[in-house]
């Protein structure tokens, strides 16, 4: 026995010399170790590399069996689904801000900025068509507004549908930039703050450096509240059903259920088609295995903005360049909503049934139309306004008094349909990255999930295998010398 295995306390295992063409190799023999079942290696799998969403989704079921189960006592609970919220709405305005300006900022070529800014407008505008067409198609052969009643008593008339372009993207005042409220202004100061910083180039490198680092330790924090997630998600969804589990009324119970059923197949085709395209088997497999995770948060806090930091986590999970990441995932929260376009046109679908509306071409035009353009002005947070649901009413001249009765479907679909609003931007982003990167851009990444663990039993053996494989190779090399210097002093 080698002296390098009785150091180990190796009793049980022997170590043999064998001399192959001038070399010595140790052979390290050991023993059988316990055998582990296929089915128990794929359990520890799954359950290691989706243990968080698993969590995640427990809680939203959870949520959901005591909101059915509590009733309206279930709003108890709301308070501590708001300290969870208030945690990560505090967190969005600092992490947009420097993400987005820090990504531009230490890009050296301003034309892939361009590049991505220009696909990621395409993307929206393709991708609102297909998920309108398919909702429309959907829609149609399903008839949501059959059988439907509604109570028109509620008089809403003075609500108005005034669209305010100027106030959509820009402000008065640069207090209004640090308020969620002001999404869209927050974004584009953040993109003109970054191109500035890449203009003046050194000069700005102090602020670029600023910017990089607080954008690594809000990514910290971020993380740090995620843990609270699972729970604050639960009581979030505690809450919301117990609230409107009695409010769903026979005339929209269809609708809703019909909207959720096409939320479902839609994430999973959206998905694999985007995720294909972006980065094949590869890019599908890592697609599905981090989008839980901003998936569940979208459903628990119905809310695209509250989602963004579960969403960047995601992309650096999947391996996608953070210099696309950062600018796709906001922009996205506010003008890529996939949800939103299917949700508003199975609502104009539904009320063209109720008053019995010809649905011809042109009618059909003006539903993608507002669906399409819906799905790029409607708020980010939740309940965040009538926009939406009054620009139906005003487009096809429907009565005000429809806009409750819409309002509730949306909310009881809010979940899903979020879901989707999050989950379209990983996927967006990932393609992007593939024509940006180049096609071969998932072969040169690692996603953070992806990544090996250094604990357990098997690095351990891996570990000594490789120590006592040293040690071999340490003895080999000093007998071979010592032969050589052997060789020498008889040649002398």
């Amino acid at each position: 026995m080698h002296p390098s295995c009785a150091d180990r306390g190796s009793a049980a295992q022997a170590c043999d010399w064998e001399r192959s063409r001038g070399r010595a190799s140790l052979v390290l023999k050991e023993p059988t170790p316990a055998r582990v079942t296929d089915g128990e290696v794929v359990m520890r799998r799954v359950l290691g590399n989706y243990r968080f969403s698993i969590i995640l989704l427990f809680g939203v079921v959870v949520g959901a069996v005591l909101g059915l189960t509590l009733g309206e006592r279930a709003i108890v609970l709301k308070p501590v689904a708001d300290v969870f919220l208030n945690l990560v709405f505090c967190l969005i305005v600092p992490v947009v801000i420097t993400s987005i300006s820090s990504s531009i900022a230490a890009m050296g070529n301003l034309g892939k900025l361009r590049k991505i800014l220009l696909l990621f407008l395409a993307v929206i505008v393709v991708t609102g068509l297909m998920t309108a067409l398919l909702a429309l198609l959907t829609a149609l052969i399903f008839k949501p507004a059959q059988g439907a009643v509604l109570d028109l008593e509620q008089d809403t008339s003075g609500i108005t549908g005034n669209l305010d372009l100027v106030g959509l993207f820009t402000t008065d005042d640069f207090v209004n930039l640090l308020s969620i409220d002001n999404m869209m202004p927050m974004i584009v100061f953040s993109v003109l703050l970054g191109i500035s910083a890449a203009l003046v180039g050194q000069a700005a490198e102090p602020l670029s450096k600023l910017l990089a680092s607080a954008t690594e330790v809000l990514s910290k924090m971020v993380a740090i509240v995620m843990y609270i997630a699972p729970i604050g998600i639960a009581a979030y969804f505690a809450s919301l059903v117990g609230t409107m589990g009695g409010q769903v009324i026979s005339s929209i119970a269809r609708l809703s259920v019909m909207y959720v059923l096409f939320c479902v197949v839609f994430f999973v085709l959206f998905g694999v088609a985007f995720s294909y395209a972006g980065g094949g088997r590869e890019g599908v497999r890592r697609y599905f295995k981090n989008v839980w995770l901003p998936a569940a948060t979208g459903m628990g806090t119905c809310s695209s903005t509250a989602s963004i930091p579960a969403n960047r986590i995601a992309c650096e999970q999947m391996g996608i360049p953070r210099v696309i990441s950062d600018l796709v995932v906001p922009l996205g929260a506010s003008m890529h909503k996939n949800g939103v376009v299917s949700v508003q046109m199975f609502k104009i679908i539904f009320l063209l049934g109720v008053f019995d509306r010809p649905i011809d071409v042109p009618t059909v035009l003006t539903a993608v139309f507002v669906a399409v353009i819906s799905g790029i002005i409607v708020g980010t947070i939740p309940s965040g306004g009538f926009i939406g649901e009054l620009f139906i009413v005003t487009a096809f001249g429907f009565p005000t008094e429809v806009v409750p009765i819409i309002v509730i479907m949306g909310t009881l679909t809010d979940p899903f349909c979020t879901m989707n609003n999050v989950a379209g931007d990983s996927a967006a982003a990932m393609f992007i990255a593939r024509v940006v990167e180049g096609k071969d851009w998932i072969k040169r990444t690692v996603g953070t999930g992806d990544r090996p663990t250094d604990d357990g039993p098997a690095a351990a053996v891996g570990e000594e295998l490789a120590e006592v494989t040293e040690d071999g190779r340490h003895v080999a090399a000093a007998r071979l010398n010592g032969l050589a210097d052997a060789r020498t002093e008889a040649a002398r």
